[in-house]
């Protein structure tokens, strides 16, 4: 479970925002990859060396597992939930670098520098079947990428293939397939911001009880089409940003509609789903922030304060603890 959507500002900025949604704790941090250094492939373990620095939201487990991010170029990229739908190849593929699902994120910003040079590149790319060790399971996983032209694209592997969309929309999901979602949108297309008129019913003048009647039908479960829609209508909707700050206030107060409460989804297997942080990416500028559960307070990271030649990786451990600005 996870949202995503991108954002453009009245001043040029493009930012990619999305929810980390997910039952196990996930034990994130901010993380910094500077250039040229080496990852090792838990496909076929051989070494990587990263073209471009980026920042993103990631775990330590020797290599780190990143979630999202964006990197000095302005290609930012998310990683979101594709059960029952994903597919990977089985074996690897010569002549290929061949990669983890979970490694998508570390090899296509450290690789690539636009989503030209994404489409360009993935012809030299195989998704391999491979487990990751933490949670023993092969992730399902699709992407939303964007970067500094405002463009967006959702990369989704099947058994039929690597499949490329262009994400006009700019909202992103879980299952099933991207294009389910955007013709599902055609059910929607009477919501709008207006209020519905009033109507004459056996003498009588019927008028709304309040604001919001033009909103009816719009759905409020957490399922992924319903939040697809949900977030392609505010997004649609939503008062343009004047610049950087005011579009992640947008992106946030967009995403808090698609934030899952603990205790409101349990799986199947009795474990509790919520959003467990939310994060905005500018591509322009290289700044990452985020807010968590426990903490609403925005958090920021910036990719060009720090040096992009260090020898390792840089750790931003953020505050857990909800921080309450007191006024007297």
């Amino acid at each position: 479970m996870c949202t995503s959507l991108t954002l453009k500002t009245a001043d040029g900025n493009h930012l990619l925002a999305r929810t980390m949604d997910f039952a196990f704790q996930l034990d994130t941090d901010v993380m910094l990859y500077p250039r040229q250094y080496s990852w090792k492939s838990e496909a076929d373990g051989r070494l990587h060396k990263t073209k471009y620095a980026f920042i993103g939201m990631g775990r330590n487990l020797g290599n780190i597992l990143f979630a999202d991010g964006v990197n000095e170029k302005g290609l930012s990229c998310a990683t979101l939930y594709f059960p029952g739908f994903a597919g990977y190849e089985k074996a690897e593929r010569e002549g290929t670098c061949h990669i983890a699902p979970h490694e998508f994120v570390t090899w296509v910003l450290s690789n690539c520098e636009s989503l030209e040079d994404v489409k360009e590149k993935l012809a030299s790319l195989t998704i391999v079947e491979k487990k990751l060790m933490l949670l023993d399971t092969v992730l399902p996983l699709h992407w939303i990428l964007s970067d500094r032209t405002g463009s967006c694209i959702v990369i989704e592997p099947t058994p039929e293939g690597m499949k490329v969309y262009d994400n006009k929309p700019g909202v992103m999901t879980n299952s099933p397939e991207f294009p389910w979602h955007v013709t599902n949108l055609r059910h929607y297309i009477g919501i709008r911001p207006q209020q519905s008129e009033s109507k004459t019913l056996g003498g009588m003048t019927l008028t709304a009880f309040g604001q919001g009647s033009g909103t009816i039908g719009l759905p409020g479960d957490y399922t992924p089409p319903s939040r697809f829609i949900r977030a392609a209508y505010l997004k649609e909707h939503l008062e343009l940003a004047a610049h950087e700050t005011d579009g992640v206030t947008a992106a946030f107060h967009v995403l808090s509609n698609m934030n899952i409460p603990k205790g409101a989804v349990i799986t199947e297997e009795n474990e509790i789903d919520y959003t467990q942080y939310t994060s905005v990416m500018c591509c322009d500028t290289g700044s990452y922030y985020f807010h968590l559960y426990d903490n609403r307070q925005i958090h920021k990271v910036s990719l060009f304060h720090e040096d992009l030649d260090r020898p390792e990786p840089k750790v931003f451990a953020a505050v857990a603890e909800q921080n309450i600005q007191e006024l007297n």
